[in-house]
């Protein structure tokens, strides 16, 4: 299980009319069959904070089931480049390191 590549589909949404959010994803193995999919209720944030919710909600649920190879799709650019060139990580945004420290020190990414 923990050798085979799995995939993570993750999305934030903030309703303009009352700034509610949430996050959902769904995560897929190898051949392209569903493993599960999530969803997160966030009450007020911005999308940024939703976006990182979805992620870090998918990694949990991964490394709950022993899956250490995965790839993560995310549509929010913003998002991608923090976490590949890592210019948030002196941020209060505690869920950003979260996934960060999650990322360097488990599995393959």
């Amino acid at each position: 299980m923990g050798n085979t590549w799995t995939h993570l589909f993750t999305d934030g949404a903030v309703t303009i009319s009352d700034g509610s959010a949430s996050a959902r994803g769904v995560l897929w193995d190898q051949q392209v069959n569903w493993i599960l999919g999530f969803n997160h209720y966030l009450e007020r944030c911005s999308v940024f904070k939703a976006e990182l919710w979805g992620i870090l909600d998918g990694l949990l649920v991964f490394l709950s089931k022993k899956f250490r190879r995965v790839t993560i799709q995310s549509d929010n650019l913003e998002v991608v480049k923090a976490l590949q060139e890592s210019w948030l990580t002196d941020s209060d945004i505690t869920m950003f390191r979260r996934i960060r420290r999650i990322l360097k020190v488990e599995g393959q990414w």
